[in-house]
């Protein structure tokens, strides 16, 4: 093969690599509880549980041992009272969505974003409500904490990970460490992002954000704890947030953002 051959061949390879690359819009990534939708997942279907039916060991638990183990043990009591799925389903269905947010997830899927979820709840209370409001198309990926109903009815949850390399997250879930590992996961898959958003509203969402550049989105829902956050490490100069911060209180105010980013 001459060296002419050889030239064309490398570009030709080269060209092949360029096209298989998708450049998409935007990613944007959600957390669920008082985001999505207008609640917390966990704490609704632990209201199904009568307060005199919750011992008092079992009120402070997650403080010793965590969110995830706590709900595990909800879980068992709800069982243990005779609270099945059905019930269960009919709580999550009922669960409003944030004003806005559902014209929101809509219009971004038809504009060719990428959409993924990150929380702290689990995987059956997210995939049910989204499948009930007839959402799951456009959502791509759901990364939470896995879950799954025994053969005995009990619902099962487990710890998405466990992690000990972000003193700002729960050892159960670093939404920073997630979205940066999807990002790169993508573009090996052929896909990359030219802007990426963050939508949030509590402590657990100040992580992936600092991840975020200078062309990037931050969506911190306005009186809600994650604004509070971001403000103080701007005043106290302890993280550095270089992503656009765009407070929000309803799905219309994110869309009314970013469609100016997509014209």
């Amino acid at each position: 093969m001459n060296q002419t051959q050889l030239h064309i061949n490398k570009a030709v390879i080269y060209f092949k690599r360029v096209i298989s690359t998708m450049s998409r819009p935007l990613l944007v990534a959600f957390d669920f509880d008082h985001t999505i939708v207008n609640d917390n997942t966990d704490i609704v279907i632990r209201k199904l549980l009568p307060e005199q039916k919750l011992p008092e060991s079992v009120r402070g638990m997650y403080r010793s041992d965590g969110w995830t183990a706590y709900m595990q043990r909800i879980f068992e009591l709800l069982h243990a009272n005779c609270i099945n799925h059905t019930q269960i389903n009919a709580a999550i269905d009922n669960i409003p969505a944030v004003n806005g947010m559902e014209d929101l997830l809509e219009r971004l899927h038809k504009s060719n974003c990428d959409i993924i979820i990150i929380s702290d709840s689990n995987s059956i209370f997210i995939e049910r409500w989204l499948k009930n409001k007839k959402l799951s198309h456009t959502v791509s990926r759901v990364f939470t904490n896995p879950a799954k109903y025994d053969d005995n009815g009990l619902l099962k949850i487990e710890m998405y990970h466990l992690q000990d390399w972000c003193e700002l997250s729960t050892k159960n879930l670093c939404k920073g460490h997630i979205l940066e590992n999807y990002i790169k996961e993508s573009l090996v898959n052929g896909t990359s992002f030219e802007r990426v958003a963050y939508v949030g509203d509590g402590r657990n969402d100040f992580c992936p954000i600092l991840r975020l550049s200078e062309k990037d989105f931050a969506f911190p829902r306005s009186n809600y704890p994650l604004i509070k956050i971001l403000n103080e490490a701007k005043t106290n100069g302890t993280h550095q947030v270089r992503a656009h911060m765009c407070p929000w209180n309803d799905g219309t105010h994110i869309l009314e953002k970013l469609l100016v980013s997509l014209e």
